[in-house]
């Protein structure tokens, strides 16, 4: 007769629930650490995913139900098996905070044995066998999160051969010689060495460049140089806006396109450069062979660590929660009701509240959380609700395409790498700034064509060493003018000032440039072979250097009103010089609010 089975196993850890989340919830790579092979994804029905272990002559596959979680204190998986020695299986991790420090874990399993070979299974694969190897990652982790170490315990020089470690060394002489951040080579070659598959499979400059130490740009730009050297391979992924999972994973920017479908939520997207194309990065094959279809579990918490809790509620029942939050702004929604609540958090904000689904829908004012909420979730409905909360900004460790595209080094390394012709993908903000040399006509006739010729080459090389150090990028010459995209718009301030300095201090008569900054969203599209913008912004962007007299910059109200323009008008220009005034703008029905200032 085929019999259940329950196991509790505890570990006392000295690292807290929030710094092991990470790794505890990360079921991919726990599986990976705790001996279970490689899986395959067979499809989805419902939310449900059907999965099957990749093992040769052995046929076990699986219904996989959504995980639940609570952000960082629980999570749980339930399969129920179409094949194999087991019926069902649970499992449910509670990470219990210690007093005054570390984590109590406690890991349940309950298992169904389907028949007398799972009588036999389960005490020794689950009993015996995961006990051992569940305890080992588990302090593994516990180490790794004490010390923040990325490498995730991996042995130096395991995963590379001694081919790949040469060509690493030569590739970073390379880039050496052709100025490439020395620091970000030598972290990027232990890296490649030493870091597992999983960690490889998708690797993201913002991330590790926190986890180094070092600047994010810095970062970004040596990983864009290692990729035209040969040593990595860049790669757009396009993420669901709902899960952000993986939608498409594309080698080549052209491949792209201005709609995608997510699998597993089942929803058709509008593509953002900004907000779901992510630009991840591998080893090149001739360094590291990647495999970067390797999965060892199909879903977990860490595949959504944007969503705080995920829970089930029954119909008419509640549930008390307790969860962390950082500041900022949430989204909690049902799955059987329209619609959103939408929470503020802050030290604060009330530390107990009470959510209901019911028919009456959610409030539309933002309510105010505390940062360590105990909440309860009442279901209402005659439904069964999935309640979910999710941190409403995106990661800041994402380098979009928004940011990599407007880079002078992608730019300069990868000018052919565009859109298809006639693809258009919004980006959802670009700082843009269009400038134009003042009486330029007159300086040839002043002091030569020739000599004249020389300083409006010299500006431009100017313009482009300025934009690019500022994190920028020219887009395009015209004439004596020039557009230019960043990602902030201080960055676009900082240029301009800098710049007016160095035309300056160059000769005689000084030049002068008039400049307009304008934020805003425009679309990107494929332009002549480049990557170009297009839309409102950019009309508007390129009629305010009309308005500027040489020497001053025009820029609009989206531009005045940020925090960080604002500290650096106040820091650097003179007093009462900042001022504010009316413009009519060719094609733009009414007065625009625009401001001038003197560089």
């Amino acid at each position: 007769m085929a019999q259940d089975f329950h196991y509790t196993w505890t570990w006392d850890l000295a690292s807290s629930p929030e710094a092991l989340w990470p790794l505890a919830s990360d079921t991919n790579r726990f599986n990976r650490d705790t001996g279970l092979p490689r899986i395959e994804f067979l499809g989805i029905a419902k939310g449900v995913k059907h999965v099957r272990f990749d093992i040769p002559l052995v046929n076990i596959e699986w219904d996989e139900e959504p995980f639940e979680w609570t952000y960082p204190y629980r999570f749980g998986i339930l399969r129920r098996y179409r094949t194999g020695p087991l019926m069902e299986m649970r499992v449910d991790c509670r990470l219990e905070r210690r007093t005054p420090a570390g984590t109590h874990l406690v890991y349940e399993v309950w298992a169904n044995a389907r028949n007398i070979l799972g009588n036999l299974a389960i005490p020794l694969g689950i009993g015996l066998y995961s006990a051992k190897r569940f305890g080992d990652a588990l302090k593994l982790y516990d180490r790794i999160a004490s010390h923040g170490d990325l490498m995730l315990g991996t042995d130096p020089g395991k995963q590379i051969s001694a081919t790949g470690r040469n060509r690493i060394r030569a590739l970073s002489d390379r880039l050496r010689e052709q100025s490439a951040d020395d620091k970000t080579l030598v972290c990027l070659a232990e890296y490649l060495n030493q870091a597992d598959d999983l960690s490889i499979q998708r690797m993201r400059p913002y991330a590790l460049a926190d986890g180094w130490g070092l600047p994010r740009r810095t970062v970004l730009e040596t990983f864009l140089r290692a990729t035209r050297a040969g040593l990595l391979d860049m790669y757009w992924d396009l993420l669901c806006p709902e899960c952000r999972g993986v939608s498409e994973d594309h080698h080549n920017l052209a491949d792209l396109h201005g709609r995608s479908h997510c699998n597993t939520c089942e929803i058709d997207f509008s593509v953002n450069f900004d907000h779901n194309v992510e630009v991840i990065f591998r080893p090149n094959p001739s360094i590291r062979p990647v495999d970067a279809l390797l999965e060892f579990c199909v879903g977990s918490p860490q595949r959504q660590p944007h969503i705080l809790f995920s829970l089930v509620v029954p119909p008419h029942e509640e549930l008390p929660i307790a969860t962390l939050l950082k500041e900022g702004r949430y989204r909690l929604r049902s799955s059987a009701l329209e619609g959103s609540q939408v929470l503020s958090s802050a030290p604060e904000g009330p530390d107990h509240m009470d959510f209901h689904a019911d028919n009456l829908g959610w409030s539309r004012d933002i309510l105010k959380i505390g940062l360590e909420p105990k909440l309860r979730l009442f279901n209402d409905t005659d439904f069964t609700q999935n309640f979910q909360m999710e941190h409403i900004t995106w990661s800041d460790q994402a380098a979009t395409a928004a940011d990599v595209t407007a880079l002078q080094v992608f730019r300069d390394l990868f000018s052919s790498d565009v859109l298809r012709a006639g693809e258009e993908i919004s980006v959802g903000s670009i700082t843009l700034m269009f400038t134009d040399l003042r009486n330029s006509t007159k300086l040839y006739r002043e002091i030569g064509d020739a000599s004249a010729y020389g300083r409006v080459r010299e500006h431009f090389e100017i313009l482009e060493g300025v934009v690019a150090s500022e994190g920028g990028a020219i887009i395009k010459t015209m004439g004596d003018a020039v557009m230019a995209a960043f990602r902030q718009p201080v960055s676009a301030l900082r240029a301009v000032w800098n710049i007016q300095g160095e035309l300056t201090s160059r000769g005689v008569p000084p030049l002068l440039i008039k400049v307009g900054i304008h934020h805003g969203p425009c679309i990107v599209v494929n332009m002549n072979d480049r990557l170009d913008y297009f839309g409102s912004t950019v009309n508007i962007a390129a009629r305010l250097p009309n308005f500027s007299g040489g020497g001053e910059v025009i820029f609009s109200e989206s531009i005045r009103h940020d925090h960080d323009v604002a500290e650096f008008l106040e820091r650097n220009a003179a007093p009462n010089s900042v001022s504010r005034f009316q413009g009519e703008l060719r094609g733009f029905d009414s007065p625009m609010a625009l401001w001038k200032v003197r560089v």
